[in-house]
């Protein structure tokens, strides 16, 4: 074979045949819909949030009141296990972003995207993800 055509077979990858070359999965963390959202204050303040996964963070979303969703559309390949945690961000004010909640997930494929429901901080949110391995 000609080296383009070696090239062009790697990159036709999908993302569940290169975790199986690679030994490892691919998370995709498709969204959050807030359940609740009451990690801020106020009538009109929204969660401000965010993901973690293995530690990277996502970026964040503005004001998500209840009954709204924040997009995150965020792949992660990971080996072993992944982490998954969400926060609401306080913008740099004094303390801790508040942990919204979290979950872990091992290499088995989910056969198509899951939703669990996360807790934390007086918030409620249906995370959807899916494995590919």
């Amino acid at each position: 074979m000609k080296d383009n055509q070696h090239e062009q077979l790697v990159t036709e990858l999908t993302p569940e045949q290169g975790a199986v070359i690679e030994g490892g999965a691919w998370l995709y963390l498709y969204k959050a819909t807030a359940i609740k959202a009451g990690a801020d204050f106020g009538w009109s303040n929204g969660d401000d949030v965010y993901a973690r996964i293995n530690g990277d963070q996502t970026s964040t979303t503005n004001d998500v009141d209840t009954g709204e969703t924040a997009n995150f559309f965020k792949w992660k390949q990971f080996s072993g296990t992944a982490s998954i945690n969400l926060f609401d961000s306080d913008g740099g004010l004094a303390g801790d972003d508040d942990y919204l909640g979290g979950f872990t997930v091992g290499t088995t494929p989910t056969n198509g995207s899951k939703t669990l429901r996360i807790s934390g901080s007086g918030s409620i949110y249906d995370v959807t993800y899916a494995v590919y391995a």
